[in-house]
């Protein structure tokens, strides 16, 4: 298989066909499990204050779902479902993401899955909502010893080693965006690739995509990722025909223009020339 075979993504797409341009705060993610776990209180709560802090505690009474709690406030919820997640809705959120090049296979082998949601749908910002749901995942993993992350808002499915990998200093300045929101590569052809963005309207802006760039995959994927994370920080404030760069002698132009997978979408368009 050629470097470029894995990036021929045909139009079987479903991430990009369930794709919204509404924008919703997140609530909730699904952690991937291979067997159901019972969970003890007194575990739960050593894992929930080593990864959240001391004033955080767990309820592990009912068998099936641990509530977490600041004090008194309940801040979270991680259920048991004893089942994997039906239509392969999972699987096919983690084939093609060349951040787990098996996943498909791997994903496979979940039979359970936790749901972590968070309390309070309208007590967050995004970005809050999103810092809370990936700090509940991360012990949802250790828990319940999950095999990956599925967060349908950004259409992606990473493994463990993954998502603790950006998710482990998360904080409203650090948002592991590459855990909650996909970054699709494509064959532009002539030794060129494209990218486009699924998951930016959990922060209600509009998704990013390169049409054609001869930049080294991990190259453009960190550029795209600063571009991301500096939208989501600070809002929608690249107008269309603004330029970008790195550095004051960069100028690269950024148009508002129909998606190259759905063209009744307007998108941050980077054009590298």
């Amino acid at each position: 298989m050629g470097m470029f075979d894995f990036f021929r993504r045909k139009n079987k797409n479903k991430n990009a066909e369930q794709q919204e341009d509404e924008s919703r705060t997140p609530m909730f993610c699904f952690v991937l499990c291979e067997t159901p776990t019972t969970i003890e209180t007194q575990r739960a709560n050593k894992v929930v204050q080593r990864i959240l802090g001391k004033e955080y505690s767990a309820d592990a009474s009912d068998p099936n779902i641990v509530s977490i709690q600041k004090g008194s406030d309940a801040v979270g919820f991680l259920a048991m479902m004893p089942a994997p997640i039906p239509n392969e809705e999972a699987e096919n959120n983690a084939e093609d993401n060349f951040l787990w090049p098996n996943g498909r296979e791997e994903v496979a082998k979940h039979t359970c899955h936790v749901i972590v949601t968070i309390a309070g749908s309208g007590e967050y910002s995004p970005i809050e909502a999103v810092v809370a749901i990936v700090r509940l995942a991360l012990v949802a993993l250790e828990l319940y010893d999950g095999l990956g992350v599925y967060w349908g808002h950004g259409s992606v499915c990473n493994n463990r080693e993954t998502f603790e990998g950006f998710c482990e200093e998360v904080s409203e300045e650090h948002i592991p965006l590459p855990a909650v929101m996909r970054f699709q590569f494509l064959s532009a052809g002539d030794d060129e690739v494209a990218l486009y963005t699924l998951g930016m309207n959990q922060f209600g802006l509009m998704e990013i995509e390169v049409d054609h760039s001869d930049m080294e995959l991990s190259e453009l994927f960190e550029y795209v990722c600063h571009v991301a994370h500096y939208l989501v920080t600070t809002g929608a404030v690249i107008k269309d025909g603004d330029t970008i760069g790195s550095d004051e002698n960069e100028r690269i132009v950024v148009r508002h223009q129909p998606s190259m997978i759905d063209k009744s979408r307007k998108v941050y368009k980077i054009l590298f020339e």
